[in-house]
């Protein structure tokens, strides 16, 4: 796998997605969330219904994509999240990928045409620097698995290795979840998680806060 992909994908690289936990913080201060049976149920029900048939597919879509169609891929994801909080957040942490991957790369990136949400930026700069479809989606949605795996260790009495454990029983979703994108057209992005996104919706409402959506 290209060494530059895995920098890009790396929790440490300076996005800021580590602020943001989809809902999570709400339903584990609900009780929704307690064990590590149900972040297993909630990381694979994201990889389905959620998460997984929206930005996957988009990063997938965006690496071959030319600045026109990265343009109604951006719009399609704006529509699609219907929640103001992860809408935002999927801009943010997009701007900061973008930012961060020129500060490094300027010579490969001058000429990616320009990008708004996290999906489309990802795939569009991994292209760029020279990852393949394949690899690039991969890394994605391992970025995405590992990294809601390490907030639960933060709002759960869960520790590192037994988060670890329940991202590795989602590999089967995990894996569904990329050949899925790959083989994905714009008209297939989707994603139905209303539950999801009420606790998104609720979040900035909750009494103490470690994540801001």
């Amino acid at each position: 796998m290209n060494l530059r992909l895995l920098q890009l994908a790396d929790s440490a690289f300076p996005t800021g997605a580590y602020a943001f936990s989809d809902g999570l913080e709400t339903l584990t201060v609900r009780g929704q969330v307690r064990t590590a049976d149900d972040l297993h149920a909630f990381l694979c029900g994201q990889l389905k219904h959620g998460w997984g048939p929206q930005d996957a597919p988009a990063c997938a879509l965006a690496w071959k994509a030319d600045a026109e169609v990265l343009a109604e891929l951006d719009a399609l994801l704006g529509d699609l999240k219907l929640v103001q909080g992860p809408r935002e957040a999927s801009v943010r942490v997009g701007a900061s990928l973008r930012r961060a991957a020129l500060h490094l790369w300027p010579e490969e990136l001058t000429t990616v045409p320009v990008t708004r949400h996290h999906a489309t930026t990802f795939g569009a700069v991994a292209a760029a620097l020279g990852a393949t479809q394949a690899d690039t989606v991969t890394a994605y949605v391992s970025a995405w698995l590992l990294g809601r795996a390490t907030s639960a260790t933060r709002l759960m009495k869960l520790g590192g290795l037994e988060a670890q454990r329940c991202a590795r029983l989602c590999g089967d979703a995990a894996q569904t979840c990329v050949e899925n994108a790959l083989a994905a057209s714009p008209d297939d992005l989707a994603g139905f998680s209303p539950l999801l996104d009420i606790a998104a919706s609720e979040q900035a409402g909750l009494d103490s806060r470690l994540f801001q959506t």
